[in-house]
């Protein structure tokens, strides 16, 4: 029987944090912790995760140390994947894993200087959760992307096909699925009969998100809707304009992540106003239980969406206002059994993509040492270069 890969699946911020790369990471764990002999890394440890013993010291030593002193915003992140990659440099000299599998940028170049000094024949394994230009990607790993817009860029510059690897983010649809039929759920949630409700699931603030934005727009409807923000309230001047804008037509809340199901099925629409966008987990959650999404006209939620139909071009003041203006009036109740819906669940679910996973893993191990993607001698440098469909 072929020996299944030793794994090390590392974010520092499992635990920590209930979403994004750390919630893709904490189910790729569990999805492929049947099929590889993974370890799963986090920030705090807990059932089925581990820390490095030494990371308390670390953290003090890279606090002391200048990183990151231009660029503010991030100098805390900066600071914990040094210390992380540091402490993770003994796990990995100590355990000798097949893959190391990272995917905080400024972790992935720590453990990249490392690897070849304390375990040279592990593989590292970079998912470009960030969609970065491939050069800055960690030289001496293999890429794995999960959108199509990074992958393809990465071919056009003419980096190496073997080193690149398209295979998107997965969900569970069960998970967001509720026994509770609409009009208990939305009654439970003080949603009254017939008011429009129109649902952001992210981060509550400016950049990136562009939470703002949609507060504007909103702001300028009439009729009886609420707009339902769910999300860690990073910038409190968001929170604020929320209420000076639309008071008691806006809710703001942050609840766990097994409850995010109920908010899709209470809604009538999700708006997600990012200009571009690593992948879109909460897009995708979304359109699998049928709720209708509305994102940027762009190529990457294109390809995300699977057709043109929630395309709204999100730069432009007023095109949101008025295609939401346009759903109020029409309103479409939400089908879990529509084709948005079952396309999203037919590329994104995780019983789909696990294969791809294990022939990404089972890959990545063949690599000839230093991980630059070449295949050992012998070895098949084809495997999952395109998600199934």
């Amino acid at each position: 029987m072929k020996a299944r890969p030793r794994v090390a699946l590392v974010s520092i911020g499992i635990g920590r944090f209930q979403r994004g790369f750390e919630r893709y990471f904490t189910d790729l764990a569990a999805v492929m912790g049947e099929v590889v002999d993974l370890t799963l890394y986090g920030g705090v440890a807990g059932p089925g995760r581990r820390v490095p013993p030494a990371l308390g010291p670390f953290t003090r030593l890279s606090h002391l140390l200048p990183v990151g002193q231009v660029e503010t915003e991030y100098r805390e992140y900066k600071h914990d994947c040094l210390a992380y990659g540091l402490a993770l440099a003994l796990e990995l000299a100590r355990e000798r894993f097949d893959v190391v599998h990272v995917i905080d940028p400024p972790l992935s170049k720590v453990v990249e200087r490392l690897l070849p000094i304390v375990s040279p024949r592990t593989r590292l394994l970079y998912t470009n959760g960030t969609a970065w230009p491939v050069h800055l990607c960690p030289r001496r790993a293999r890429i794995h992307h999960v959108q199509e817009g990074s992958y393809e860029a990465a071919l056009a510059s003419g980096d190496s096909p073997q080193r690149n690897v398209l295979v998107p983010c997965g969900i569970h649809p069960d998970a967001f699925m509720v026994q509770e039929n609409r009009a208990a759920l939305r009654a439970r949630h003080g949603i009254r009969p017939g008011q429009f409700v129109i649902l952001v699931v992210a981060a509550v603030k400016r950049v990136h998100k562009r939470v703002d934005h949609i507060i504007e727009e909103v702001a300028g409807l009439e009729g009886d809707l609420l707009l339902w923000i769910d999300g860690r309230p990073e910038d409190r001047e968001v929170v604020a304009l929320a209420g000076e804008r639309l008071g008691s037509r806006c809710r703001i809340s942050y609840v766990p992540s097994h409850q995010v199901g109920e908010l899709y099925h209470a809604a009538d629409v999700m708006t997600h106003a990012a200009l571009d966008e690593s992948f879109g987990l909460t897009v995708v959650e979304a359109m699998s239980t049928g709720l209708p999404v509305l994102v940027h006209d762009s190529p990457h939620f294109e390809w995300l969406a699977g057709s043109r139909e929630p395309l709204v071009d999100m730069s432009r003041p007023g095109a949101l206002r008025a295609r939401l203006a346009a759903m109020m009036r029409n309103p479409v109740a939400p089908s879990p059994d529509g084709n948005a819906a079952v396309l999203a669940r037919s590329r994104f679910d995780w019983r789909v993509l696990r294969d791809a996973y294990q022939a990404l893993y089972e890959g990545t191990a063949r690599a000839s040492p230093g991980g630059l993607g070449v295949p050992s001698p012998g070895a098949s440098s084809s495997y999952a270069n395109k998600e199934p469909h």
